[in-house]
This record gives C-alpha cells, sequence and structure tokens, in this order.
C-alpha cells in the first residue's frame, strides 16, 4: 500500500510540474518587460526586444557592443556607427496562438516565421516550429532587462 500511495504522489507531483512547466505565455507577459536578446555569434551585439499590442520592435543593444579602437579617429566612427545603430529598429507584427507565435515583418508581407513559446524561470523562448523549412532561424531567448538607473 506504501507504494502504491508513494507511486500515486510522485504522479501527481509529475503532472503539477508538466502542467506548470507547459503554461501558456500571454501578451501581458511578453508586454511585461523590455528584453535581452543575445545572439550565438560573438562579434554580434545584443538587441533589445519590447512589445506592445500586436508589435514587437527590436532595437541594437549599444551598450553591449565592446570598443576595438585604437585611436581617437577610429573611436569617432565607433562612436558615429553606435549613434546610428540606435536609431535603427526594426518592427514586426506578432500573433500569439496558444503556445504559438507568428512573427511577421511589417516591410514585407512574404516574410514571416512561426515559433514555439515558452516560459523558464523569467525566461521566454521562442523555438523554431518544426514546419519551418529555413535552417537559418535561430532560437530566440528572451531574458528579462535590468532596468538601469542613473
Amino acid at each position: 500500500m506504501k507504494k502504491f500511495t508513494k507511486g500515486l504522489m510522485l504522479g501527481i507531483l509529475s503532472l503539477a510540474v508538466l502542467a506548470g512547466c507547459s503554461s501558456n505565455v500571454s501578451e501581458d507577459d511578453l508586454k511585461t518587460n523590455d528584453w535581452t536578446i543575445e545572439p550565438e555569434e560573438e562579434d554580434v551585439p545584443n538587441m533589445i526586444a519590447s512589445f506592445s499590442d500586436h508589435v514587437m520592435t527590436i532595437n541594437v543593444d549599444v551598450d553591449s557592443m565592446e570598443s576595438t579602437a585604437t585611436d581617437e579617429w577610429e573611436q569617432m566612427g565607433e562612436d558615429f556607427a553606435k549613434e546610428l545603430a540606435s536609431e535603427m529598429d526594426f518592427k514586426l507584427e506578432y500573433t500569439l496562438d496558444g503556445d504559438q507565435i507568428t512573427l511577421q515583418d511589417t516591410e514585407n508581407e512574404d516574410e514571416s516565421n512561426t515559433f514555439e513559446v515558452s516560459e523558464e524561470d523569467d525566461n521566454i523562448t521562442f523555438t523554431p516550429s518544426e514546419d519551418e523549412s529555413d535552417d537559418d532561424i535561430e532560437t530566440i531567448v528572451l531574458e528579462p532587462r535590468e532596468s538601469e538607473e542613473d
């Protein structure tokens, strides 16, 4: 009887853990924070993502760009490049349906990608859907952005 009770409790605990892990990410969850996206490549700066109703905005995180300048002319060039990068933003329309999100380029309606959405700890992960044929699409991990207090 003890084994049966332990097995039953273990089964209930497993179901509770699985149910907790499979909770759907809502639009409110996405809009709660600004998010940092760290690319897999080393030489690529981090990105900052923010969400509003059906629009995801992505900016370059110029603070994550490391300087390689060896003189003041190179430093001026890097500062100019950072200024330009800080002005650029990319807008994607998103549709959240259960555990799937579709990102649609606002400037090119033929360009969209679908991801499976999951939440782990404070991070939200976009994993390319199995039906996506483009191998260049990577998993996107959104990490809550620390608010910078001056």
